[in-house]
């Protein structure tokens, strides 16, 4: 009498549920993972926000983040500001900045806010946030 030996090892189906699992997996973790803690990545998606708000409003609306990380932004469409959207980041500032963005998609710094940014600069056409590294000062001579 033979006895028939049982199957061993994985399907073709099996090894592709395990593989999509997986692939599933990696999707939800990999950008949690993957994210820049640097303050400048909060402020640059402050900025798209805040750009996205403009076009969609199609009217100018103002971004302003204070010292304390508290930040909001404003339409211009009425005589009272009116807040669309408000949060906080980790503080970072110095001084106040507040971010002008127009509907077209454009954006600058307000005048005082251009003046005390320090090493953040803004790109009028894109919005684009970059920080440029403050410069050393020598160390003095003995």
């Amino acid at each position: 009498m033979n006895i028939p030996n049982p199957p061993r090892g994985v399907t073709l189906i099996e090894m592709v549920v395990v593989l999509v699992l997986i692939g599933m997996t990696a999707a939800l973790a990999a950008p949690a993972l993957l994210r820049p803690a640097r303050a400048e990545s909060g402020v640059r998606e402050l900025v798209s926000a805040a750009r996205e708000a403009a076009i969609r409003r199609g009217e100018t609306v103002y971004l302003r983040i204070g010292t304390s990380g508290e930040w909001r932004i404003e339409g211009s469409a009425s005589a009272v500001p009116e807040v669309l959207l408000s949060g906080r980041v980790d503080p970072f500032l110095e001084h106040t900045l507040t971010v002008l963005l127009s509907p077209t998609g454009s954006c600058a710094l307000d005048a005082p806010s251009a003046m005390t940014a320090g090493d953040i600069r803004l790109d009028p056409l894109t919005c684009e946030v970059a920080a440029q590294p403050t410069p050393r000062r020598p160390a003095a001579a003995r």
